[in-house]
């Protein structure tokens, strides 16, 4: 019977402890799919899209790519394109917000946006809080608890918005967001400034991470002392950020943590380097952020992950694809303006080429007998299906990759009538072996999209 080895196995003799370098016995057990643990990647793009450039055409199995999808030809085998979902709870107008709103803090939980303050662009629409549940990917962490350095990462692209529904597409649970770092640099400082590497002089990097320590247990400490001196909101918002600041703290004290990744392809990235928020900047850092995510997935020190481009009601420019105005702003205009329409299109093409590299990105890595891509799937979700009408049936949603062999890719799905994106949620819930037929709301669900 084959066992792995953990990849923090070490010798130990004579009082000193050496760590092995990276062996076949390390990996997991797998199937006939599976290189190396599942992986999970939700990819965000916002402000909808143009339905009659977005959908394929043909048949579940034999299907042509979309102008918007072209892109993604190369990785055609490897897509599950899903047509006809709607996204209920956002459409129930059943809670607060406006159409953005319900759409970005609905599009992962599944379920309504809690009351708050922020009023949206919908005069009749009452003002929105944050989400009332956590996001599916978080919830795959807490139910498979992967035991990573890094539970999940939330990388942003110029993602803005902070507090309210329109910044945030991730949720711990309840009105508790993780927000995007839409620093490369800051992604960088956190991960992979004090990672200890085998083979490598880890000098600088075993300084920086007992510093930090010391910073971090003083910082706890102050907070345990002001707790109980504020009120019961001000308590609440205190806890919030404790339990973050207690994460790190006890990630550096953890078991293990002093010796050093052995992971095959495991190496520290170049130091980003250049302003992150200029808009002209955004494919840089873009680009950036997917090097730093794969390298994330290559070192083993998370196994899920969210990548923001913008955020609900996103203003970037496309000036590097010739756009004189705003996303959001273009994505008003009617389907009569032309010239709208067709830089709307070349927008969600240049998102899908974005898509077609980060799975490169993945291929490239060697991760035993397979790549960092044949254990993951990535999750393409948007918070409107048409900008201009804030409209949430028939979402334009898109897996990438099979998480293993749990779901059949180089399938068109098309559904009819009213199919909730609950559903959806639950079949990846299932794909990382969560065994649950429903998600969110239970009001929308009726266990896991049918033939996914």
């Amino acid at each position: 019977m084959k066992f792995p080895l953990s990849r923090r196995t070490v010798l130990r003799g004579a009082g000193v402890s050496v760590a092995l370098p990276w062996l076949q016995a390390m990996a997991p057990v797998r199937n006939a799919y599976a290189a190396g643990p599942k992986r999970l990647i939700v990819m965000f793009t916002p402000n909808g899209t143009i339905r009659e450039a977005w959908a394929p055409t043909g048949t579940e199995n034999a299907f042509t790519l979309s102008r918007i999808l072209a892109p993604l030809e190369r990785h055609k085998k490897d897509l599950v394109v899903i047509d006809g979902v709607d996204n209920v709870a956002a459409a129930s107008a059943k809670g607060p917000g406006d159409g953005h709103q319900t759409g970005m803090g609905c599009m992962l939980t599944g379920i309504e946006l809690l009351p708050g303050t922020t009023k949206g662009g919908c005069s009749a629409c009452p003002p929105a809080g944050l989400a009332g549940g956590p996001s599916v990917e978080q919830e795959v962490v807490r139910k498979t608890k992967p035991g990573t350095r890094f539970p999940s990462l939330e990388l942003g692209v110029q993602a803005g918005a902070a507090g309210t529904a329109w910044g945030y597409m991730s949720y711990r649970g309840p009105n508790v967001p993780l927000p995007p770092d839409n620093s490369p640099k800051s992604v960088y400082d956190r991960i992979f400034s004090d990672l200890l590497i085998a083979g490598q002089d880890n000098t600088v990097a075993t300084q920086l991470r007992r510093d930090r320590k010391t910073v971090l247990d003083a910082v706890l400490k102050n907070y345990k002392i002001l707790s109980p001196k504020l009120g019961t909101e001000d308590r609440h918002k205190v806890e919030a950020h404790l339990s973050t600041v207690d994460e790190l703290q006890q990630r550096l004290s953890a078991p293990g943590n002093d010796v050093p990744v052995s992971a095959e392809a495991c190496v520290r990235p170049t130091v980003p380097a250049f302003d992150y928020k200029a808009n002209d900047n955004f494919p840089k850092v873009g680009l950036a952020q997917m090097d730093l995510l794969t390298m994330a997935f290559a070192c083993d020190l998370t196994r899920v992950a969210s990548m923001q481009w913008e955020n609900s009601v996103g203003g970037t420019r496309f000036s590097w694809l010739g756009a004189s105005r705003g996303h959001h702003d273009l994505s008003h205009d009617p389907d009569s303006t032309a010239d709208s329409k067709e830089m709307l299109t070349k927008i969600n093409i240049w998102f899908s080429e974005q898509l077609a590299v980060l799975i490169d990105k993945l291929k490239a890595v060697k991760e035993g007998d397979g790549t960092l891509f044949d254990s993951t799937m990535i999750l393409w979700v948007n918070e409107l299906s048409r900008g201009n009408a804030h409209s949430h049936p028939d979402m334009p949603f898109l897996l990438a990759g099979s998480a293993g062999g749990a779901i059949r890719t180089g399938r068109f799905l098309k559904y009819t009538g009213t199919v909730s994106h609950n559903n959806l949620l639950v079949s990846v819930l299932n794909a990382y072996g969560v065994d649950t037929r429903t998600f969110g709301n239970p009001a929308y669900c009726t266990g896991p999209l049918a033939g996914l």
